[in-house]
Formats: structure tokens, sequence, C-alpha cells
């Protein structure tokens, strides 16, 4: 029940970003910035809050290992999920939407590690969330 609890969330939401992954044509705005990596970023900061999530079962992370977990398993989705774009029509594989998808599951993990140091902190110091 503890692996659904904390895990389901992690396969839906890649269930999510797969079934964003396999749109055909999908296109970000054009303009002087290439939004479509902000896009990525963005994507992946719930992936990695909810990794971070699932590999500490809820609690405060002991170590700043994790974090590197959170990092290997975003990395590892991200390029399955280019994998999979590059066989959908009108879409197109990038080692920079790669880069993007990682760096937005690191700061999501590490959005998690705050928000639980400073829950601790803050129930530690008798108050109320």
């Amino acid at each position: 029940m503890k692996f659904l609890r904390f895990w389901f969330p992690v396969l839906f939401y890649s269930g999510i970003i797969f079934y964003v992954s396999s749109w055909p044509n999908l296109q970000a705005p054009l303009g002087e910035f290439d939004f479509d990596k902000i896009f990525h970023l963005l994507e992946y900061i719930p992936y990695g809050f909810l990794v971070a999530r699932a590999l500490t079962a809820g609690q405060l992370p002991q170590n700043r290992l994790f974090l590197w977990n959170v990092v290997l398993l975003s990395l590892l989705y991200a390029l399955s999920d280019e994998f999979h774009q590059s066989f959908v029509i009108g879409r197109e594989s990038s080692l920079i939407d790669v880069w993007a998808d990682t760096l937005g599951g690191m700061l999501g993990g590490w959005v998690y590690m705050e928000f639980e140091k400073r829950k601790s902190k803050t129930l530690a110091d008798g108050k109320r969330l």
C-alpha cells in the first residue's frame, strides 16, 4: 500500500508526460527565445518533486545523495521520453530537451527537500503547518 501511495503519483504524472509527448506536430510559440526549453523545465519540476517524495516515502531526506537519485531518474525518464518523441510525427528529439527535463527534475527534488526541511523545523518548533 505504501508503494502505491508514493509511487502511483509518479507513474500517473509520467503517463501525462508520455501522453503530451504523443501529440503530433506540437509546436512551442515562436519568438526570440526558445520557450520550448522552459516548457520542458517546468514540466519536469513536478516530476522531480514527486520522485523525491516517493524515494523518501514522504520523510525528510537523510542525506543529499537522494537528490542525485532524483536527477538520475529524471534523466532516464527524459531520455526515454525523447526516444519516444522521435517516433511521433512532427516531433523531434533533442539532447538539449533532455538537459532541460533533467534540470527541471533536479529543481523539483530540491524544492521537495526544502519543503520537508521547513516542515520538519516547523513541527520541531511546535508550530502548526
